[in-house]
């Protein structure tokens, strides 16, 4: 009984750092804008993204699935996946494990398999990442590694056993089936790596003057 009680209270601590960090960042838009100012507190900000955000609800259906299953109730987890793939398009395995972060841009969304996304990685509608049921690759239920910083486009499909690095941009109907190396950016069917990814943002970003 004491293991189960600290099993639940790590995996409730776990999720509430990783929402804090899924707040932080779909939180710099609308301050930008003004829409909420810097010194309202983390729950008024949280509520303004559940009600205000299209796809932020959906981040917190994951968090709350992933909850469920690391703290030892896996058919609850199952539940709230459903639930998602119902609510938002957004169908999410229970051993899909994302760091902090993380957006969901629209909806039409798959995540599958032994699939590990890292911090701030943007997905776009229509996605599919997970395990591979091709002729060039066994099957199996890996799927792929995603590093920090990665924009996944739309349309993209990430299958199989494979790594992303950090700051890799997948362009819009990509089909990665090999390893993309960091800093650079994945096109065609299969997709190949040209060099060039994501830029390393080092000021906070500003709507253009009038």
């Amino acid at each position: 009984m004491r293991g189960r009680i600290e099993r639940v209270r790590t995996a409730w601590r776990e999720m509430k750092a990783l929402l804090r960090e899924d707040i932080e960042l779909q939180a710099q838009w609308p301050r930008t804008f003004g829409l909420i100012r810097a010194d309202r507190p983390a729950w008024f900000t949280f509520v303004y993204l559940l009600f205000a955000i299209h796809m932020f609800p959906a981040v917190v259906l994951y968090r709350v699935q992933v909850f469920f299953y690391e703290a030892g109730f896996p058919r609850l987890a199952t539940v709230v996946s459903r639930l998602n793939s119902f609510l938002f398009d957004v169908t999410i395995g229970n051993h899909v494990r994302a760091g902090g972060g993380l957006i969901i841009a629209h909806g039409h969304v798959v995540l599958d398999g032994w699939t590990t996304i890292g911090r701030r990685v943007e997905i776009n509608p229509f996605v599919t990442l997970g395990i591979s049921n091709s002729s060039r690759k066994p099957f199996e239920l890996w799927g792929p590694e995603i590093g920090d910083d990665v924009n996944i486009g739309t349309g993209a499909k990430i299958v199989g056993r494979v790594k992303i690095g950090e700051r890799v941009k997948i362009g819009a109907n990509a089909v990665v089936i090999s390893d993309i190396p960091p800093f650079h950016t994945a096109v065609g069917v299969p997709a190949r790596a040209i060099p060039g990814g994501r830029r390393r943002e080092t000021e906070r970003w500003e709507p253009p003057k009038a």
